[in-house]
């Protein structure tokens, strides 16, 4: 039977994109005065009133006529994009943000409101275009940073993350000297990403402590700390990480998916089934936790147990030839024979050059006396795989991602 397949989860929750949504507070100015009479300092002081009331279109109406009176101040136009994004006119705020740009190509902020109402327009090459320019402009927001980041790991612009890092390092003393810096634990996070897609990482797990440095309750940092612990061996830092995303945050079932792929490997088959029941007791019913399931039973010798679990999977997902072909390798370990050869039947008809089957049914017929189909299945094993049928065949699977019983291991050796 296959072994389980690991696979490193990057991310629980991706952080949300981070967008200011206070205007600066102007200076305060008398309102006594009549509308006829009012400058445009006055309107502006009479939109922030409003806005800072939540009375969003009286508080257009009066920046409105601000701008009508002084077309060139960039402090009008960046209230008008506060104001509009509290009443939702994407189309209005990317035509005031990019009136703002023509006035003053060099002002960062309006490339970050107009670059973040492309993105939730669903038009991230365009935010994309934004984002670049906004950090060419300001190397020292790390709200700038986090915003493009996200969008970059999004569409998967790995070496572009890549390149980023050095200009963030040069500016970090600046940012750190921001006193609204809110978002550097997620800098390093979205850092951390490509560097442990490209393998590297010892600079993943540099960028990892930082983050859980920067804000120690940050789950996810220790889930995908926990996941390079384990990709490069070290299961006891690999569980104390994914203990500490599960402490923080218990309800979230990846955490508990890939603490089960931990133990799992660490052959600690009875905390990985309580892991996966738990998985389950969160509503996450999908087949291949069943399939775990069973094949933790199976490590643990209860066959019955994984056979009940492979067939609540195959129920879900009936053409899963690696579930149908452990299913096969459950019956057998229970004596049925019968259904055994059945399911491998099945997965073959699906896989028809799957080693594991093919291995399966040669043993199979070997169970029944037919000595006709057990030939022909050790012959397609030397003809259409990359293996040659011995003795010693399990053993060299079993070197990769293949597990078999000694009863097994045994019924395979009276073959020869």
């Amino acid at each position: 039977m296959k072994k389980i397949t690991v696979f490193i989860l990057i991310l629980a929750a991706l952080p949300v994109l981070a967008q200011k949504t206070v205007a600066p507070p102007p200076s305060a100015v008398s309102s006594s005065k009549t509308d006829e009479t009012k400058n445009s300092s006055d309107f502006y002081q009479e939109a922030y009133d409003f806005y800072q009331n939540e009375n969003y279109d009286k508080a257009l109406q009066k920046i409105n006529l601000a701008i009508k009176q002084d077309k060139r101040n960039l402090d009008f136009y960046d209230l008008k994009c506060y104001i509009l994004i509290k009443l939702k006119r994407n189309k209005e705020i990317i035509e005031t943000s990019t009136q703002a740009i023509n006035l003053n190509p060099n002002d960062a902020k309006f490339y970050e409101i107009r670059g973040n109402t492309y993105y939730f327009d669903f038009e991230p090459e365009k935010a994309l275009q934004d984002y670049r320019k906004m950090i060419s402009l300001d190397q020292s927001n790390d709200r700038y940073y986090n915003n493009y980041l996200k969008l970059l790991n999004e569409k998967r612009l790995d070496q572009e993350m890549i390149d980023l890092y050095p200009i963030f390092a040069k500016a970090l003393p600046q940012i750190k000297e921001n006193p609204d810096n809110k978002f550097l634990h997620d800098v390093y996070f979205y850092f951390s990403l490509p560097f442990e897609r490209a393998k590297n990482y010892e600079k993943a797990k540099v960028l990892l402590t930082e983050a859980i440095t920067q804000k120690d309750s940050g789950s996810m940092y220790y889930n995908n700390r926990g996941l390079i612990y384990q990709e490069t061996g070290d299961l006891k830092l690999a569980l104390r990480d994914l203990d500490k995303a599960i402490e923080i945050k218990s309800d979230e079932p990846s955490y508990y998916e890939n603490r089960f792929s931990i133990y799992f490997q660490a052959k600690d088959y009875e905390n990985a089934r309580k892991d996966l029941l738990k998985i389950l007791a969160l509503g996450n019913n999908d087949p291949y936790i069943y399939a775990n399931l069973g094949n933790t039973y199976q490590m643990q010798g209860k066959s019955k147990e994984a056979v009940e679990n492979y067939e609540i999977a195959l129920i879900k997902d009936p053409k899963n030839t690696s579930v149908i072909t452990n299913a096969a390798y459950g019956y057998f370990e229970l004596d049925n024979t019968t259904k055994a050869k059945s399911y491998f039947e099945k997965a073959l008809a699906l896989d028809p050059k799957e080693i594991d089957i093919l291995i399966g049914l040669a043993v199979m017929y070997n169970e029944k006396k037919d000595k006709d189909q057990q030939t022909k299945i050790l012959s397609r094993i030397a003809q259409e795989t990359s293996y040659k049928p011995s003795k010693n065949l399990l053993k060299e699977l079993m070197k990769a991602h293949y597990i078999y019983t000694e009863k097994f291991q045994k019924a395979w050796v009276k073959l020869f």
